[in-house]
């Protein structure tokens, strides 16, 4: 079975959000030391690296400015 079909769409994303937020715990508790912190900052921005790389391998859907439109929604709503 494929990703698509194993979730839907907001649990597949709170999922994976899920994940990132604990490294980013990791990262930010001063409970580990500078060795750990930086590790798991270094997977946060590499994974930031791959995403970027497997989102322009994508090809380009009609309505992806919805999404941008969503995206500038949630930047608002979280400040």
């Amino acid at each position: 079975m494929g990703y698509y079909q194993e979730k839907r769409l907001q649990d597949r994303v709170d999922s994976i959000v899920q994940l990132l937020r604990m490294i980013q715990v990791e990262a930010s508790t001063p409970y580990n030391d500078g060795w750990v912190s930086a590790d798991c900052k270094r997977d946060l921005v590499m994974i930031r690296y791959e995403l970027n790389k497997l989102i322009e391998a994508c090809p380009e859907f009609s309505g992806e400015e919805k999404w941008e439109q969503e995206i500038v929604m949630k930047i608002l709503t979280d400040k």
